[in-house]
C-alpha cells in the first residue's frame, strides 16, 4: 500500500513538474530569492520568464536553467524590458539548447564583472553568448542558438484616412520564405490579408510595409502576423490591436522602427496648419534634427536622412495650431 502511495506521488509529481510556467518579476532583487517573482518560486528549467520595465533582477552565482518540464510552444524562455544584472565572477546563467532571450527596446543585459573575461550566458552545453567583456548588452535583440526562422525587431499599424498602415522591421531571417497577415474583429478568429514575400537567408535589417484597404470600422480591429520558412514551419507573432475611431484624424505614423539612415514619415489631416515642423530630440530633450515641411489636406508622405549615434529619440509635429503627441524611435546601426 505504501509503494502504491508513493507511486502515485511521484507520478502527480512529475506532471506537475512537466508544465512550464510563467514566471514575472514583481520587483527588484535577486534571481535566486523567491519573493522576487510574481509565482513566489525560483524559476526553473523551460519556466516563460519575463523581466517588466522598471524591474532590475540580479545573478549573482551560477544559475542552472538547463532542467525542468518541456519547453513551452512560443519558445520564449525569458524576456526582458528591464535589466538583468550579473553580479560577481561567479555570475552565470546556464540555458537549455532551445532556449530563446529576447532583450526588448529600452532594455538592457549589464555586469560587474567587466574587467573579467568570464562566461555570463550559456545557450546549450559549453555555447558562450555572451560574456562579461561585451559589455552592456541593449535592445532590441534576441539571443539564441535554436535558429530562428527570423528576429523581428517591431510589428505596429496605424489608421488612416481609407486604410491602415501596417510596418514591421526584422534583424535577420532564415530560410524565410513568406509573411502572412491576417485581420480580426475579436482577437479570435482570423481573416487572411495578405501574403508578403520574405528574403530567403540575409543577417542585414530588413523593413515591410503593407496597406490594408478594406472598409474601417470604429471598432478596434486587430491585426497578426506569422512569417512561413521554406519548409513550411510556421510561426505566430502577438496580435496587435489598431482604432479607426474618426475621433482624432490628424495622425502621424512612423516607420521603419527602429531606423538607422533615414526616418518616413505620414501625415494625415483634415485641415492644413502654417509654420508646421518635424523635430527629432534625444533622451536628454536636446533637438537633434528640426525640418520646416509644407503640407496639404490629406495624406502626407516625408523621408529624412539621418547621420545620429544609435539610441531612443523621440519624433514630435508642430504647427502654428496644432501639436502631435510624440513617438518613440529607436536608431540602430
Amino acid at each position: 500500500m505504501r509503494l502504491k502511495i508513493f507511486l502515485l506521488f511521484f507520478i502527480a509529481l512529475l506532471r506537475f513538474k512537466s508544465n512550464a510556467s510563467v514566471c514575472t518579476a514583481c520587483a527588484s532583487g535577486n534571481f535566486t530569492n523567491a519573493v522576487t517573482w510574481s509565482g513566489g518560486y525560483v524559476p526553473t528549467g523551460f519556466d516563460q520568464i519575463t523581466i517588466p520595465f522598471g524591474c532590475t533582477v540580479t545573478i549573482s552565482t551560477a544559475i542552472d536553467l538547463t532542467s525542468g518540464g518541456p519547453p513551452a510552444p512560443s519558445n520564449t524562455l525569458l524576456s526582458i524590458n528591464g535589466v538583468l544584472h550579473f553580479s560577481g565572477n561567479a555570475s552565470r546563467l546556464d540555458m537549455v539548447t532551445s532556449a530563446v532571450i529576447i532583450v526588448n527596446v529600452d532594455a538592457k543585459i549589464t555586469t560587474s564583472d567587466s574587467t573579467n573575461n568570464s562566461q555570463k550566458i550559456n545557450i546549450g552545453t559549453g555555447q558562450s553568448e555572451w560574456n562579461s567583456t561585451d559589455g552592456t548588452l541593449f535592445g532590441p535583440v534576441i539571443i539564441s542558438n535554436a535558429g530562428l526562422p527570423i528576429e523581428l525587431m517591431d510589428f505596429s499599424g496605424k489608421c488612416l484616412n481609407s486604410y491602415v498602415q501596417l510596418n514591421w522591421s526584422t534583424a535577420t531571417e532564415l530560410n524565410n520564405d513568406y509573411f502572412l497577415i491576417e485581420r480580426s474583429s475579436n482577437a479570435t478568429e482570423w481573416q487572411f490579408v495578405s501574403k508578403i514575400q520574405g528574403n530567403g537567408t540575409t543577417g542585414s535589417a530588413h523593413h515591410y510595409t503593407h496597406s490594408d484597404y478594406e472598409e474601417r470600422t470604429p471598432e478596434l480591429i486587430y491585426y497578426r502576423l506569422s512569417q512561413v520558412d521554406k519548409d513550411k514551419t510556421t510561426t505566430v507573432f502577438k496580435a496587435i490591436d489598431i482604432s479607426c475611431s474618426n475621433d482624432k484624424p490628424e495622425q502621424m505614423v512612423l516607420f521603419s522602427n527602429p531606423a538607422s539612415s533615414e526616418i518616413n514619415l505620414l501625415l494625415s489631416f483634415e485641415e492644413v496648419s502654417p509654420n508646421s515642423s518635424i523635430k527629432l530630440f534625444d533622451n536628454m530633450g536636446q533637438i537633434v534634427m528640426d525640418e520646416p515641411i509644407s503640407l496639404s489636406k490629406g495624406l502626407n508622405s516625408f523621408t529624412f536622412p539621418i547621420d545620429i549615434s544609435p539610441g531612443t529619440y523621440h519624433v514630435l509635429f508642430s504647427s502654428d495650431k496644432l501639436v502631435l503627441q510624440s513617438q518613440k524611435l529607436l536608431i540602430i546601426k
